[in-house]
């Protein structure tokens, strides 16, 4: 078109064929406005399309975050909640092994009474058990004082234990109604004063742990 309108110029035929020109620069006027606005829709649709895209993102960020805040909160309120029934528990089997150290002195003399020389007491022959076994369970900030608790104790079973073979070993020389001998019997007060610092350790570090509860 642009050759043919070039070679009518030169032959000076355009001026008779100027509407058919006129026409055509008009359509060509149309046709580039008519591209200029497909491009400028189409970058509006891309900003729409972009926007929308950020949109959808952003609200899944949102969604995410509050499954994320939900699932925190529901984590704290549970280890919250375990917590306290931790501290309720260890409250009591603190009371427990406060109750049954608070009995072993007079518990163990009782037993060796009852071993020794066949006379019935009211004790409790499981009460340094039940002690042990809330502390190796529920009470590890008392070890160290158990364990004093726990020597004491073995040396004072381990005398009765000496004492009930020599009863044995007299009744198998035919002696009647035999019975520990002065001597073996001398070494009792010290095994029982022996019991004394290491229980009052344990009870002492027993209130501490109570009053850390209760704060």
């Amino acid at each position: 078109m642009t050759k043919e309108l070039a070679l009518e110029i030169l032959n000076e035929t355009i001026i008779y064929n100027w509407d058919f020109y006129l026409i055509v620069l008009l359509i060509s006027i149309v046709s580039s406005y008519i591209v200029s606005l497909l491009k400028g829709s189409g970058k509006e649709k891309g900003k729409y399309l972009a926007i929308e895209s950020s949109l959808k993102t952003i609200e899944k960020q949102v969604a995410l975050t509050t499954k994320t805040s939900e699932s925190i909160k529901t984590t704290i309120e549970h280890d919250s909640w375990r917590k306290k029934e931790l501290e309720v528990l260890k409250r009591e089997k603190l009371e427990e092994y406060f109750l049954h150290i608070s009995s072993l002195n007079n518990a163990l003399n009782s037993e060796m009474i009852d071993k020794l020389f066949g006379s019935k007491t009211d004790y409790d022959p499981h009460c340094f058990d039940k002690a042990n076994m809330i502390q190796s369970l529920y009470l590890p900030e008392l070890l160290v004082e158990h364990h004093e608790v726990s020597k004491a104790v073995q040396n004072f079973t381990s005398w009765v234990a000496d004492g009930l073979f020599l009863i044995a070993e007299q009744s198998s020389k035919g002696v009647q109604n035999p019975k520990p001998t002065r001597e073996f019997m001398q070494k009792q007060p010290a095994l029982l004063k022996a019991l004394i610092e290491p229980i009052s350790n344990a009870l002492q570090k027993s209130k501490k742990v109570a009053q850390a509860i209760n704060t």
